[in-house]
């Protein structure tokens, strides 16, 4: 089998600090000849211990990231308590079994083995033990402070999608089947496609965003609203996007919402009238942005 240049990584969110770490891998692949190849886990290790940690990225779109940046093999595996279990040796003995690195690029924060009882240090020096080339990644900073899961994660929770845009390096997004709601945005003029949502991923604080849609391939501007819309006694929280120009039936489409720009917090309204003139308003800021008049 062929020998690998191997990214060790939760890789939970995908952002500019992972990138520089594949992007080294893959460099350090062709400088040797070898694979580049990514570890990680199929769920975050501290589910197994009860923990929540909402995800930045599904499983599959964390994937399709890794191999446009140029891994042509990854690995998921679940995290179970017996790979909880295994000593800082085994754990590496496993890797080079199943994934037969040539090299090994981690970040500079990684840990592995029982209790996290490994680190950088100790990978480099079981590494060189057992005859493999080792690579440690210094942190990514991004406003003096290293770009981290948690950061980006808080960010998106209080809404600022601009800055946690900057440090994933791409636009935040949600995905979903559209379903049907109670239709008061057709009866006012502003039909939305919804979507519910994911209670894995983390969900943009609630509110009315400049968003685009991904619908059948095709990038569409929008304005999207997150919440339970109080106005109108609502009390299930729902992704709600007005995708401009766009009247289709499309209930039971799958649709990619990208959060681009946080315009206002959830607002009650005394009547429909006034509702429907601040979507209207939204919409036209959105509009504007976008240079869509």
């Amino acid at each position: 089998m062929t020998k690998t240049v191997l990214a060790l990584g939760m890789f939970d969110g995908m952002h500019i600090g992972h990138k520089k770490l594949i992007d080294t891998a893959v460099l350090l692949a062709a400088k040797y000849g070898c694979e580049p190849a990514v570890f990680t886990f199929s769920d975050h290790p501290q589910k197994l211990f009860g923990a929540k940690v909402a995800r930045l990225c599904s499983n599959d779109e964390r994937l399709a990231i890794m191999q446009k940046l140029g891994a042509k093999r990854v690995e998921q595996a679940e995290f179970t308590r017996e790979l909880a279990s295994l000593a800082p040796e085994k754990f590496l003995d496993m890797l080079v079994e199943t994934m037969q690195p040539h090299t090994i690029v981690a970040g500079f924060n990684y840990t592995f083995g029982k209790n996290k009882s490994g680190n950088t240090d100790l990978l480099t020096k079981l590494a060189v033990k057992k005859g493999i080339g080792s690579a440690v990644i210094p942190p990514v900073n991004f406003a003096n402070k290293p770009v981290s899961s948690t950061r980006i994660r808080e960010l998106i929770e209080k809404g600022d999608v601009q800055t946690a845009q900057l440090m994933l390096g791409r636009t935040y997004t949600l995905c979903g089947t559209v379903v049907e709601n109670n239709r008061i945005g057709s009866s006012i003029g502003f039909p939305t496609a919804n979507i519910i949502p994911d209670e894995t991923r983390a969900i943009p604080q609630d509110g009315v965003y400049i968003s685009m849609a991904k619908l059948s391939g095709d990038m569409l501007p929008a304005v999207t609203n997150i919440g339970t819309n109080p106005t109108v006694g609502g009390r299930k929280r729902m992704i709600e996007t007005h995708i401009f120009d766009f009247n289709g039936d499309i209930y039971g489409s799958d649709i990619e919402v990208f959060f681009v720009k946080r315009l206002r917090g959830v607002k009650a309204f005394s009547s429909l009238e006034e509702l429907k003139a601040q979507i209207a308003a939204d919409s036209k800021t959105a509009r504007e942005y976008f240079g869509c008049n």
